[in-house]
């Protein structure tokens, strides 16, 4: 019984470190208004579509700009992501109907 108790007494002190883990922050960079464009109304409007015709929805990514005073929000990108599955039906049933 006291080899048992000996035994699992060093194997929980074989098991502990006395060396801390450093803990470092991820590197992350703030973008600034400067290399941030806002797209156009036209290019918005170009990329759902393009979007749309692959059958895919579209995912805008919107920044953050002060203009006058206000904070408000621009369109920065415009990315295309699988559909779920209410839209393919929809799509689906309007395709039936041309």
């Amino acid at each position: 019984m006291k080899a048992i108790l000996l035994l699992s007494l060093l194997a929980l002190a074989s098991c502990s470190s006395t060396k801390v883990a450093e803990y470092r922050p991820p590197e992350t960079e703030i973008i600034m208004d400067k290399q941030v464009y806002p797209m156009t109304r036209n290019e918005v409007i170009t990329a759902i579509n393009e979007c749309e015709a692959n059958r895919t929805r579209a995912v805008i990514i919107n920044g953050r700009r002060k203009i006058n005073g206000h904070t408000t929000e621009v369109v920065v990108d415009v990315t295309c992501a699988p559909q779920n599955h209410v839209l393919r039906a929809y799509y689906d049933k309007i395709n039936e109907r041309n």
